[in-house]
Parts: C-alpha cells; structure tokens; sequence
C-alpha cells in the first residue's frame, strides 16, 4: 500500500509539473513571438513566426516612438490610469468603511449592488449616450468617470473583507479618545489597510491601463489615444507591419510589468483577505 501510494504522488506531482509547464508555455510562447518580431524588418515579420530575427533592427523602437507619438500617449494613459485608481481607492475605501461599520438594511443593499456589478457586463452604447449626455464625450475626464465607475464594485469587495477583519474596538478606542470619523479612518484605519490598497492600486491601474474598448468609443481624437491605441498606427485594412506593431505591443506592456513587479507580494494577500468575508 505505501508504494502504491508513493508510486500515485510521483505521478500526481510530475502531472502537476507537466500542467505547470503548459500553463507557463501558453503565456510565454506569445511574449516571445512580440519580442522576436520587433527587431525584424517588415519582410521577416509577416508571419509572426517563433524564428530569431537575421539582424537586430533597432530603429523599429525609434520610428514606432517617434511616428506612434508614444510619449504623448503614455501621459494620456497615466494620467487616466492614475487619476481613476486615486478616485476609485477614496471613494471604494470610505463607501466600505461605512458599510462595513453600520450593519444596516441599506448599506446591505448597498454592498450587493457593488457585488452585482461585479457580474453584469457594460453596454458601451449606453456609456457613450451617457457621456454625451454630460458634456464629457471626447474628453480625458469622461474615460476617468467611466473607469472609476467600472473598477468601484472589485474595489468595495476587496476593501469590505479587510475592513471586517479589523476589530471594531480600534474605532472605539479612537472615538472615546475624541477623534471624529474622518480622522479615526484616514489616520487610524486607512494606514491598517495597506496590504489591500497595494492590490487595489496594482489591479485597477493594470485594468485602466490595459483597457482598450472604453477610450476607443469614448475617444476619438487621436491626440488624447491611449497607449493600447497606438497599435491600430501601424496595422491597416489590406497591410500590418507586424514588428512596428510588436514594438508597440512592448512598449504598451512595459509599464504594466514594472507594476505588478512592484506590487506583486501585496496582491496574493489582499485578494485572500479581502475575499474570506462579505
């Protein structure tokens, strides 16, 4: 029986080990196919094939920097990026905070409409005839409202599961101490919930970043494109230049490496966190 059973979990391991290998190929095969792709010539590029280029072509990252207006829309993308990940923390952590302290029938309806649009998709349709409505159509602001709205219910689910895991006594020491609501969160609690406002930093910045069907329909005007916009510069109806549209993709995903290299050992433990009560 105990060399069956060693016999079963060397096999159960190397099948876990063969899945893993799988599972990182399926993600790394693609990474690799951009990257050897951007330092081809036009010609080499059409196929988009796993080969080493001939000669490493460096002026691609020149003319997609220069051509695609890439420093323009990496400020349009952080600033859109940024301010909406601030909105969404100030907004998401307060509206939890209440919820979370005041167990009442309408915070509790509250908390399931957050958790609602957590399952419901976005009608783009409606979100431009509401943008248009408000007078924010073609503009940075709109696509910041936008995001916000859409990244608000994850934001709630994950601070409300932290929130419930501090005691309430903290409150209550604070209050018989004189402080009002305000301070007894921003200055007792908020820095409490450091772990989670990391994930939510990394998780929402990586989906405005990354998002590219909303600034599409709310953003026309090819100075206020995003960064993920710029590939449709160089890929057209009857041609692509598959390496300048390669280095695009590089360029587009470079800054979402950096942050979730940053920020990668808070995300684990906020999401567990914020996952085990609500």
């Amino acid at each position: 029986m105990k060399v069956r059973r060693k016999v079963s979990a060397k096999a159960t391991a190397a099948m876990k080990e063969v899945l893993a290998w799988v599972s990182a190929l399926i993600v790394i095969i693609p990474f690799l196919i951009v990257v050897f792709n951007s330092f081809k010539t036009a010609h080499e590029s059409i196929n988009m094939s796993l080969t080493l280029p001939n000669a490493l072509h460096w002026e691609n990252f020149r003319e997609v920097w220069e051509v695609g207006n890439i420093p323009r829309s990496y400020m349009n993308s952080f600033i859109i990026s940024a301010a909406s990940v601030i909105f969404s923390i100030l907004s998401a952590s307060t509206c939890a905070y209440v919820i979370s302290r005041h167990r009442t029938k309408i915070n509790r309806a509250i908390y399931i409409f957050f958790a609602l649009g957590l399952m419901f998709p976005v009608s783009m349709v409606t979100v431009v005839k509401i943008t248009r409505l408000f007078g924010v159509y073609n503009t940075v602001w709109g696509v910041i409202l936008i995001f916000t709205a859409l990244i608000l219910p994850l934001s709630v689910f994950l601070y409300y599961g932290f929130l419930d895991s501090i005691p309430k006594e903290l409150d209550e020491a604070a209050l018989v101490d004189g402080a009002g609501a305000l301070r007894i969160f921003f200055q007792i609690l908020f820095p409490v919930l450091k772990p989670v406002t990391v994930t939510v930093v990394t998780i929402n910045f990586l989906n405005c970043w990354n998002d590219f069907i909303g600034p599409l329909y709310i953003l026309p005007d090819p100075d206020k494109a995003v960064i993920v916009q710029q590939v449709y510069n160089f890929y057209g109806r009857f041609t692509a230049n598959w390496n300048l549209v390669s280095v695009t993709i590089l360029y587009a995903i470079l800054p979402v490496v950096l942050v979730y290299l940053l920020g990668q050992k808070y995300i684990i433990s906020g999401m567990i966190s914020g996952a085990v009560k609500g």
